[in-house]
């Protein structure tokens, strides 16, 4: 089954309740009609966050996934966040659970039909009025829907984050390259069998139900092509590796910079500090302060 390829991996999702306040204050809904389909997203908007100046963040599920589903897992991390930095979240559904994002590969709904997903996202955020900055964090498909974003919107995102989403491989990827640079940061498990670390074939499912997505470069090669693009891979050669806890992160600083984070003992999930999401027995990594911190400082 899809959904269990790119939510996830094991454990209960985090019950309601366990939100910041009773889980329901600042959280409102809205839609709009785009290629003819209704297409839907939930916004959490804290006090701090009322002025139309204050960032957005953009939360893009994976594949079999919705927004009520990401938010149930990260989203006690990521509102928290919100109430003490003061920028709102928008919780974007898929149609059909899935996004029209840059690989190639892939036979899922909103690809097939060529859904406007850039688009929806504009439309998310002008719903919310806000003249700030924005920025998107994505999970698996999700995240490659942010990396969609960057390429092809960088006048509607300031920063991007995806998390277990390697960039596709130049014969897998199917996004325009020639826009402007927008800071993007990676975060990847080190034992994620589904978003191979070192590279490779992208698989969902096993045996004669196997689907694949693709290949993708590896996840220290990925960043590597981005930061090119967004000119500050210098010479060209790595830079020094530095141990974080439980993660390596690698940055191309610049004005618009790239990190990599490879987190120990992670699989194909979304890492925090408390485990919550996923309970996969891996390290602990704040991916969600973390993002956020290279969202408002661009690099430490």
């Amino acid at each position: 089954m899809v959904m269990s390829a790119c939510t996830a991996q094991s454990g209960d999702p985090a019950p309601p309740g366990a939100m910041p306040g009773d889980g329901t204050q600042g959280l409102s809904s809205d839609s709009t009609t785009l290629d003819d389909l209704t297409r839907t997203w939930t916004v959490y908007r804290p006090p701090a966050a009322v002025d139309p100046s204050a960032p957005v963040l953009l939360v893009i599920h994976g594949t079999g996934d919705t927004g009520s589903g990401i938010r149930n897992g990260i989203g006690p991390d990521l509102e928290q966040l919100a109430d003490e930095e003061g920028f709102s979240i928008v919780y974007v559904d898929g149609h059909a659970n899935n996004w029209n994002e840059c690989r190639r590969e892939g036979d899922w709904p909103a690809k097939e039909e060529d859904l406007d997903d850039v688009g929806l996202m504009r439309e998310a955020v002008d719903s919310l009025g806000a003249t700030g900055p924005v920025y998107a964090v994505g999970f698996s498909s999700g995240g490659h829907m942010a990396m969609r974003l960057a390429l092809e919107a960088p006048d509607l995102v300031d920063g991007v984050a995806a998390v277990a989403a390697n960039p596709p491989t130049p014969e897998n990827l199917n996004c325009a390259v020639g826009g402007d640079p927008v800071p993007i940061m990676f975060v990847q498990g080190r034992q994620d069998t589904i978003n191979p670390i070192d590279g490779g074939e992208v698989s969902v499912g096993s045996g004669p139900f196997a689907k694949s997505r693709g290949d993708v470069l590896s996840a220290v090669d990925g960043a590597e092509w981005f930061a090119r693009h967004n000119g500050v891979a210098g010479d060209g050669a790595i830079p020094p590796i530095d141990r974080d806890g439980d993660a390596e992160v690698i940055t191309w600083d610049g004005p618009d910079p790239v990190r990599v984070v490879m987190v120990d003992r992670v699989g194909h999930s979304f890492p925090t500090l408390s485990g919550r999401w996923g309970r996969d027995g891996g390290a602990r990594y704040d991916a969600p302060g973390e993002i956020w911190r290279f969202f408002s400082r661009g690099s430490p």
